[in-house]
């Protein structure tokens, strides 16, 4: 490979991105637009989703549990330690956890761990929780109060629902900018004969697509960069001291959505056609994903389809680094399985190249 040409050509990839005036509306002005309406309106209350429950036998904690399992709306799930139901918690597997702790004179304290991303359903839970605690605690007449309530969150204080947001938003813009970006130009390029002519150059056409993934890949990062300033200054979000593992997220998603558009673009046959079926894809994934709010909100059956999506990895990737404050080796799974998307979906798209359109 020659660098000062591959440079060359890089440089060039970048220069046509930024000439397509929708390539950059997609990828830096309407995500900041979509956070903004977001941030700005977002009020509807959440259902009260699921809680892990650590169980105790012993007859208090074990009467909350059954009023928690028998209330309507709220899903219950058994975790084998307060460790792992607050793990749960803080990585938005759930949506809260409750935990019985012993106090010493036959009482317990129900301490129930939730997480700020959420306020509102955790607000729905806190009064489920606490009011099924304080009904045994009363029916526990002629002894000590059975049970005491105990709130607490597995955040820092500063951390709010436009601090969930604003990692979803990033990996939606991400997705957005690589998969319609690729697949739209490869088959525009098929259908004007540029990739025939581009065969025919003396670039080595590995330089070549190499260069466009390049120019791709500086732009996921200039969304990283722009997008977490945009959130930080105008909405104050909180971001931690391990935002900088958002970056290699950002790339292992940027490369798997530009191998699923490239797989697109090698498969239809016109702009129309690939418009079309990227927005198919994509725009599930938008709402599937946990962009907007938490999978454990959602029903069971669509939390099993999230975990199928690869923007859910991106997303979660991007939230456990930017504010949850987690290290790059706690998302390397995450980075893992969009690798791994990537290598499938780029296996299909050279078997279904095509240099020259279909008659």
């Amino acid at each position: 490979m020659n660098p000062g040409r591959f440079l060359a050509t890089t440089r060039a990839q970048l220069q046509m991105t930024f000439r397509r005036r929708i390539t950059l509306f997609w990828s830096l002005v309407f995500p900041m637009i979509l956070m903004t309406l977001l941030g700005l309106l977002f009020g509807r209350s959440l259902n009260a989703g699921t809680i892990a429950v650590v169980p105790v036998h012993a007859a208090a904690p074990q009467a909350v549990t059954r009023v928690l399992e028998h209330t309507k709306g709220l899903t219950v799930k058994r975790s084998p330690s307060a460790a792992e139901a607050i793990h749960q918690v803080r990585d938005g597997d759930r949506d809260a956890a409750v935990v019985f702790q012993p106090s010493g004179d036959g009482s317990y304290l129900v301490r129930l761990y939730t997480s700020n991303t959420s306020a509102d359903q955790a607000g729905i839970i806190r009064g489920i929780v606490s009011g099924a605690a304080d009904g045994v605690a009363v029916a526990a007449t002629g002894t000590p109060p059975a049970l005491r309530f105990q709130p607490q969150s597995v955040d820092s204080s500063s951390l709010s629902y436009i601090d969930f947001l604003l990692p979803g938003i990033l990996a939606l813009s991400i997705m957005i900018s690589a998969v319609i970006g690729l697949a739209t130009i490869l088959v525009d390029w098929r259908q004007r004969g540029i990739l025939r002519r581009l065969k025919l150059t003396p670039i080595p056409l590995a330089e070549f697509f190499a260069a466009r993934i390049t120019a791709s890949l500086v732009v996921a990062v200039m969304q990283v960069v722009v997008l977490l300033a945009f959130g930080r200054l105008v909405f104050g979000v909180h971001i931690s001291s391990t935002a900088w593992a958002a970056i290699p997220v950002a790339l292992a998603g940027c490369l798997c959505f530009l191998a699923m558009g490239f797989a697109i673009g090698s498969v239809v046959s016109n702009p129309e056609t690939g418009d079309a079926v990227s927005n198919v894809i994509t725009n599930p994934m938008m709402f599937l994903s946990g962009t907007f709010f938490p999978v454990a909100a959602m029903p069971s059956y669509v939390q099993a389809i999230a975990r199928v999506l690869p923007l859910y990895y991106m997303a979660n990737g991007l939230r456990d680094t930017t504010v949850r404050g987690l290290s790059i080796t706690h998302v390397a799974p995450d980075i893992g399985v969009l690798l791994g998307v990537t290598a499938v979906l780029s296996v299909i798209a050279l078997r279904s190249f095509r240099w020259e359109p279909s008659i």
